[in-house]
């Protein structure tokens, strides 16, 4: 009987001590993932959005993306990738220096691209970038 109770506090404080380990990851991931959902959705066309995207930025990130940067931005993703039709989150990277978001973006001529959000080590935004992906059919 003694056993069984101290297997079952055990069980139970190795559960406790696994969901608190876990905790400050989950944090940064929801924080970060916020800020990817401001980015797109000032690139689908929400320009008020921009001023409160470059508080979550590094200085020098925001600096440069001005709301007429995110307009020509979000132009020039129009003109290559088409509308804008799905958002998967892919990949939750953790490094020494900042984290890495990836994500699966969907678009009207583009079927699939790659788009790589970068993370300082205080969770602010220091980088982006889109790459398109070629999709293979599958043979049959």
């Amino acid at each position: 009987m003694k056993k069984t109770i101290i297997l079952l506090i055990l069980t139970l404080m190795m559960v406790v001590s696994g969901m608190c380990y876990a905790a400050g990851d989950g944090s940064d991931l929801n924080r970060q993932q916020k800020v990817a959902d401001k980015f797109m959705a000032v690139l689908s066309g929400d320009a008020a959005a921009v001023t409160q995207l470059q508080v979550d930025m590094v200085p020098e990130l925001a600096e440069k993306m001005t709301a007429a940067n995110f307009a020509a931005l979000q132009k020039q993703m129009k003109e290559q990738f088409g509308i804008q039709k799905s958002v998967r989150f892919a990949v939750y990277e953790r490094f020494d220096q900042g984290d890495r978001l990836t994500y699966l973006v969907g678009y009207s001529r583009q079927q699939a691209v790659r788009a790589v959000y970068g993370f300082d080590k205080n969770g602010k935004l220091s980088e982006f970038v889109f790459v398109p992906l070629e999709v293979k059919a599958a043979q049959k």
